[in-house]
C-alpha cells in the first residue's frame, strides 16, 4: 500500500562538500515529484582537525544549514529525513555531532554506511525507471567517496565505496591549484589502485547498462559536451573524457569554466574526471548515461517503498546474513529468538519499545554468540568488536552502534548511561539499549544449557514482582538455566523497577 497522495517527504543529503535537500510530494502508484530544492557549500572536509574529528567551524556551519533545511521543510509539513555519508562516517566524533544536531534542532542524523550509502543511490537511480532485469553499473563520485554498485530489477547484487572523492583528492593531490604533470599522475595512479583492487569483483556479471549520477559527473558531462561542441551531454564517453582532461586543467587554472559552475565545484573537477577515467577503464566501460537522481531521491524512494521511517531497513536481514557466514548455532537462535519475543512483547509498551528497537533485539539475538568465532572468553567483547566493525548493509551507523552494544552488555557487566559507549548517544537510544540489552541478557541465560525447547515463560505482573511461570516439565530439567538467570536478571529489574521471580506453574 502506498502511502498516501499529497503528503510531504524532505530528504537531506549530508556530504562531504555539500548539503543538498530536496521536498517530494507523493503521488497515486507510489510516484512522486520534487516541489522545492536547496542547497549548500557546506565544506565538512575542510574542518577536519590531525585526529579526523570535524572541528567547530564545520559542526556550526552545518547546524546553520540543517536550520535552513528545517524551516523549509517544515513549511511543508514534511517529514524530515538526513542522512549523513562520508565526512561524518569517517570522524571519530560523528556521534556526539548527531546527538548535538538531534538536541538543538530536534533532528534524527543517520550516519550511514558506505554500503548503505550505495544502496540509497541505487534507490535514486531505480526512482528513474532506468534499472532492468539486466546488470548495470552505477557509479557516483561524491566530494569524500565513490560508490559502484552493480544492481538489476530484483535489487543490488554487488556494491563498494571507495575512499577517493572528488574533493578528498582535491585536497591531496592539487592543493594551492598545483596541476603539473606529476601531480595527474599520482593522483591517476592513486585513483588506478583503488578501483583495481576491487574490480574483480565486478567481473562475473554481464553490464548491459552504466548510468553516471550526482553533481560531479552532471558537470563533467555538460563540460565535455562544451569542449566536444556538441549538444548531448546525457552521455558521456571515457575517450571525451581522456581528450579533454588537459583543457579542464588550463579552463580550472585560468577560471573560464562556465560562470553557472560554482567556485567550490571548480575546484574539483579534476580530481573527479580522473576517478571516472580510472573506473571506466578498470571496469572496461566506454560510455555511460548521466542519471538525473541519487541519494536524495533514493532516500524519497525507499521511504515510500519500505512504508515506514528510514531506521526501519532491513536490520534483521542483514544479521541474519552475517550470522549465516559466521555459521553460528541457528537451534540456538531460534531459542533465544523465541524466549527474546516473549519478554518483548510483554514489556515494550512499559519499557517505551517501538519497531525499529524489535528489530535490533532480534538483530542481536541472531548475532550475540558471534564472538565464538574468536574465543568463548570474553565473547561479548569480541562481539561487539566484530558487529561494530562489520559492513552491515542496511543498517545505519546509529543502529549499528546500538547493536553492538546490546551485544557487548549481555553479559558480564551491565551498562548504565555514563558508560563510555553510551555517552554520545541519544538519550532515548541510551534507554532503549540498556532496555534490549537487560532482555537478552535473560534470554540467553535461560536457554544457557542449549537443549530442549526454548524457555517459554507465562509473564504476569503482581502488585510486588513481575511472576514468570514456566511449564513443570522445563522448570525441572533446566535448573542450571534458571539459575544463571536469577543471577542475570537484575538489570532488567531495574530497568521494570518490580522484582522478577521465576516459579514454575
Amino acid at each position: 500500500m502506498n502511502l498516501p497522495v499529497g503528503k510531504h517527504i524532505a530528504a537531506v543529503d549530508m556530504g562531504t562538500n555539500s548539503f543538498h535537500m530536496i521536498i517530494a510530494q507523493t503521488e497515486a502508484d507510489g510516484a512522486f515529484r520534487i516541489v522545492d530544492k536547496m542547497k549548500h557549500w557546506v565544506r565538512l572536509g575542510d574542518g577536519v582537525d590531525k585526529r579526523g574529528r570535524l572541528n567547530i567551524e564545520s559542526v556550526d556551519r552545518m547546524l546553520d544549514s540543517l536550520k535552513f533545511f528545517k524551516e523549509l521543510a517544515e513549511s511543508y509539513n514534511a517529514e524530515i529525513h538526513c542522512i549523513a555519508t562520508s565526512a561524518m562516517r569517517d570522524a571519530p566524533n560523528r556521534n556526539t555531532i548527531a546527538k548535538r544536531i538531534h538536541h538543538e534542532l530536534g533532528l534524527v542524523v543517520e550516519v550511514v554506511g558506505g554500503e548503505e550509502e550505495a544502496r540509497l543511490v541505487y534507490q535514486g537511480v531505480c526512482a528513474e525507471g532506468y534499472i532492468r532485469e539486466e546488470p548495470a553499473y552505477i557509479i557516483d563520485i561524491g566530494g569524500g567517496s565513490t560508490e559502484v554498485i552493480v544492481g538489476n530489477d530484483t535489487g543490488v547484487l554487488v556494491a563498494e565505496s571507495l575512499n577517493m572523492g572528488a574533493r578528498r583528492y582535491s585536497r591531496r593531490f592539487f592543493a594551492a591549484g598545483n596541476y603539473t604533470k606529476r601531480q595527474v599522475n599520482l593522483c591517476h595512479h592513486a585513483a588506478a589502485s583503488k578501483i583495481q583492487s576491487l574490480a574483480n569483483a565486478y567481473t562475473p556479471f554481464d553490464v548491459q547498462a552504466v548510468y553516471g549520477t550526482s553533481g560531479t559527473i552532471r558537470t563533467l558531462a555538460d563540460i565535455t559536451a562544451l569542449f566536444c561542441q556538441q549538444g548531448d551531454s546525457t552521455h558521456l564517453t571515457r575517450k571525451e573524457l581522456k581528450q579533454t582532461q588537459q583543457k579542464l586543467i588550463e579552463a580550472v587554472k585560468l577560471d573560464n569554466l562556465p560562470s553557472n559552475i560554482e567556485i567550490e565545484r571548480k575546484n574539483t573537477l579534476v580530481a573527479g574526471s580522473i576517478i571516472l577515467q580510472e573506473i571506466m577503464r578498470a571496469l572496461g566501460i566506454k560510455s555511460l548515461r548521466v542519471c538525473p537522481s541519487a541519494l536524495r531521491e533514493g532516500i524519497i524512494f525507499d521511504r515510500i517503498n519500505t512504508q515506514g521511517r528510514l531506521p526501519a531497513r532491513p536490520i534483521r536481514a542483514a544479521s541474519k546474513a552475517m550470522a549465516k557466514r559466521f555459521n553460528l548455532d541457528r537451534t540456538q537462535i531460534g531459542r533465544v529468538t523465541a524466549t527474546t519475543e516473549i519478554i518483548f512483547k510483554a514489556y515494550a509498551t512499559q519499557l517505551k519499545l517501538n519497531d525499529e528497537a524489535y528489530r535490533l533485539l532480534i538483530a542481536s539475538c541472531q548475532l550475540h554468540e558471534v564472538g565464538l568465532v574468536v574465543s568463548h572468553k570474553k565473547i561479548h567483547l569480541h562481539g561487539y568488536y566484530i558487529v561494530s566493525q562489520a559492513n552491515l548493509t542496511g543498517v545505519t551507523q546509529r543502529q549499528q552502534q546500538m547493536l553492538a552494544t546490546i551485544i557487548r552488555f549481555h553479559r558480564k557487566a551491565s551498562p548504565n548511561s555514563n558508560h563510555t559507549l553510551l555517552k554520545t548517544m541519544r538519550s532515548q537510544d541510551i534507554q532503549t539499549t540498556i532496555a534490549l540489552a537487560a532482555i537478552l541478557r535473560i534470554a540467553a541465560a535461560l536457554n544457557r544449557t542449549k537443549s530442549g525447547d526454548a524457555a517459554s515463560p507465562d509473564i504476569i505482573e503482581k502488585k510486588k514482582a513481575w511472576q514468570w511461570r514456566f511449564d513443570v516439565s522445563w522448570f525441572e530439567t533446566h535448573d542450571v538455566c534458571i539459575w544463571n538467570a536469577n543471577q542475570e536478571k537484575r538489570p532488567l529489574s531495574k530497568c521494570l523497577q518490580k522484582n522478577i521471580v521465576l516459579k514454575r506453574l
